[in-house]
């Protein structure tokens, strides 16, 4: 007997709530830092691997969403949009 199971994500919306969805998220990030990036991020992948970050990280459907819910780029692997969120966040 074949079951069928349907994947689901966790994702956050832009008021940073969790939602289920059936779509994969095209970002991730780090729930304290406030800090979204590329799922392929060397950064993030070295912390996965090395054990840390597991309860931290948040998904996003799009930058547009991870903006909206607070969150900023990464330096490392975003660094363009790092540079213009710097450039419009100098205090």
């Amino acid at each position: 007997m074949e079951k069928n199971f349907i994947k689901v994500f966790n994702l956050l919306d832009a008021s940073g709530n969790t939602y289920i969805s059936d779509t994969k998220g095209t970002l991730g990030g780090h729930r304290e830092l406030k800090i979204y990036g590329r799922l392929d991020c060397p950064s993030a992948l070295r912390f996965l691997r090395n054990g840390q970050y597991f309860k931290y990280r948040v998904f996003f459907a799009d930058e547009d969403t991870a903006i909206s819910a607070g969150y900023r780029p990464c330096e490392n692997c975003m660094p363009k949009e790092y540079a213009k969120w710097k450039e419009n966040n100098s205090f």
